[in-house]
């Protein structure tokens, strides 16, 4: 039987699926479920059988849900559904489907926001195909938001075994690779750091991508030597366009196709209207959207580019404007650093002080002055923490980056 999902030691078959998807003429417009397989399983039905559906992470309250009536949460809906012989006319149908998908933002800066998208922009970035048949992914993302629903429609459209790590241990997330010869993988920065410090290579994956923080040069060489066979590739993506451009290290490339969806203001990246889901929430500067991420050019005739930070990130020291990642960026540099997260805390004479928490590597050694002083080396004195408090974990969003408020 070809395997669909292996979900905290239970295994599901694509027959099992089936079975499944044909049991009822039942749906739920707005479901709330921990268990990964019964998620799945209403989110294709849905889609297979055209009918809307709107994705709400299982611990959402109710204050954080604007316009959903949460009396309707884990009602089920009649439809018609059709009786599918078997996967490849399921593909078919969700490749085809005229659904509506509402998802929210991951209200890390506020109330979250509906986003509605069609299934052929979810899609944008799928690639299909007999190069694609036989893959094997370690899904490490919340499946409600963007980045897991790119994954599964990569992996699910093409028949795939999906793996759950997400919110696994590093010993669990090594066995469950190992134990199961997973070939591709996407994450977070964050989840790709906590696999650190690591005891042995794993040669069956063959591909790592990363995605929704940035990255940095010494994590891109931590992951090539724990995976040495695979290529590592970079993602953008945001709930409100789905992915837009992939890149090999931190440069992202505008493709010259629809570069002119694209403008540059005071460094931020504007994106057509044209590329982006529905929303009440959106606000446009004619048609284009702020996207709040600001950018600096590699080259700039070839479209080329690096993020630099969240613009809503940046904190004023003493008049000057710091970007967090740029602070944080150095310390991940340093030796025995496994994680760092850097933060303003209000200041009645400078507006803000630079605080910086640091999660060592397990057995490091390392101390607060050594880091300063290999700072003071590397960055103006504005941009270095004036204090720093070593961690033993960091707290994590629900799409499983670190949490900045």
């Amino acid at each position: 039987m070809k395997r669909f999902l292996l979900n905290n030691g239970s295994e599901y078959s694509y027959e099992q699926l089936l079975a499944s998807l044909n049991e009822s003429g039942k749906y739920y417009l707005l479901y709330k479920q921990l268990d990964l397989y019964l998620f799945f399983v209403n989110l294709i039905k849905a889609l297979a059988n055209n009918a809307p559906l709107v994705l709400l992470d299982a611990d959402l309250n109710e204050t954080e849900i604007d316009g959903v009536n949460v009396a309707e949460i884990n009602v089920p809906t009649k439809i018609v559904s059709t009786t599918f012989v078997n996967m490849e006319a399921v593909v078919e149908a969700v490749k085809n489907s005229t659904s509506e998908i509402t998802i929210f933002t991951s209200g890390t800066t506020g109330q979250p926001k509906k986003v509605v998208h069609c299934v052929q922009t979810l899609m944008r970035a799928v690639r299909f195909g007999e190069k694609y048949i036989n893959q094997v992914w370690a899904y490490a993302y919340n499946p409600t938001h963007m980045a897991g629903l790119q994954v599964f429609f990569q992996a699910f459209m093409n028949l795939n075994f999906l793996v759950n790590v997400f919110n696994k241990s590093r010993t669990e997330v090594y066995s469950l690779i190992e134990t199961n010869r997973v070939t591709h993988m996407s994450a977070t920065p964050t989840f790709y750091r906590l696999l650190l410090p690591f005891e042995k290579v794993y040669q069956t994956v063959q591909r790592v991508t990363l995605g929704g923080e940035k990255s940095d040069k010494k994590l891109y060489e931590s992951i090539g030597m724990i995976f040495p066979n695979a290529k590592i590739n970079n993602v953008y993506a945001s709930t409100e366009a789905g992915t837009l451009f992939a890149a090999k290290g931190d440069s992202f490339q505008i493709p010259a196709a629809i570069r002119d969806k694209f403008l540059i203001q005071e460094e931020e990246l504007l994106i057509h209207k044209s590329l982006l889901g529905q929303s009440d929430s959106f606000k446009f500067d004619g048609d284009y959207y702020h996207s709040g991420d600001l950018i600096e050019w590699v080259n700039e005739a070839n479209g080329l580019f690096r993020f630099r930070s969240r613009k809503n990130e940046l904190i004023n020291v003493g008049g000057y404007k710091v970007n967090p990642g740029e602070t944080e960026k150095v310390i991940l540099e340093i030796e025995g650093v496994q994680q760092a997260l850097v933060y303003g805390k209000a200041n009645s004479i400078l507006g803000n002080v630079l605080c910086a928490e640091v999660q060592l590597v397990e057995g490091s050694t390392l101390t607060e002055l050594e880091i300063r002083n290999y700072l003071k080396e590397q960055l103006q004195d504005f941009k270095i923490p004036r204090r720093i408090k070593f961690v033993d974990s960091f707290s994590l969003t629900r799409t499983g980056k670190i949490k900045r408020s």
